[in-house]
């Protein structure tokens, strides 16, 4: 009998990407793919699957009139983030700590960016979390890694206090058919990376 992967995500093209590009790297794996905990459960019919792999980020239900913030409004922010100049200028040739101290500050601005344009979107981690939360809830024993691609350091430590078994970024590329490509490239790792977590998980039950 084949090991059953429960996918859940809240996005058509994530789908289409494990449907068609990382399942049949796993022939040997059955995946069950929903966009909900609930329509998992139904799906399953009872059946006890050996990993769940969820989604992080999704639409928050509880944002009302989520709205792209205007692109003046983000010019206004970026603008007080250090330039290039400002990195280079008066830097000693072996500071390097400096340097990326510097160069840290330009990605930790448009980490501040990002997360005021999600607020705005109604895009945030409650989705991910909870269908983590139900998973322990029902499935206390079956592994459960988190499969992202907008992912922050506070993601992270929210996860590992959900008590996630890992946490995999997806492939992005500059348009969805790169995005696809990389995925091709990614997906035999990603698919030895699950299979690891499998195994081990039957050593320890």
């Amino acid at each position: 009998m084949k090991d059953i992967i429960c996918f859940i995500d809240d996005s058509p093209f994530e789908h289409e990407l494990v449907k068609n590009i990382i399942a049949p790297a796993a022939p040997d794996i059955e995946f069950v793919q929903a966009y909900t905990f609930e329509e998992m459960r139904v799906l399953l019919d009872g059946r006890s699957p050996s990993l769940f792999l969820l989604d992080l980020w999704g639409q928050d239900k509880e944002i009302k009139n989520p709205y792209i913030l205007p692109k003046e409004e983000v010019k206004k922010m970026a603008d007080v983030l250090p330039s290039l100049d400002d990195i280079y200028s008066n830097l000693e040739s072996q500071d390097f700590n400096e340097y990326l101290r510097r160069i840290f500050s330009i990605v930790d601005g448009w980490r501040k960016i990002f997360e005021s344009v999600c607020s705005k979107i109604g895009q945030n981690r409650k989705y991910g979390l909870r269908n983590l939360m139900m998973v322990r809830k029902y499935y206390p024993d079956v592994p459960a890694v988190i499969y992202t691609r907008k992912s922050l350091i506070w993601d992270a430590i929210a996860v590992f206090n959900a008590h996630a078994d890992g946490i995999f970024i997806k492939p992005t590329g500059v348009d969805d058919n790169d995005t696809r490509r990389l995925t091709k490239k990614f997906a035999p790792q990603f698919v030895m990376e699950l299979k690891r977590i499998l195994f081990r998980n039957k050593i320890i039950f």
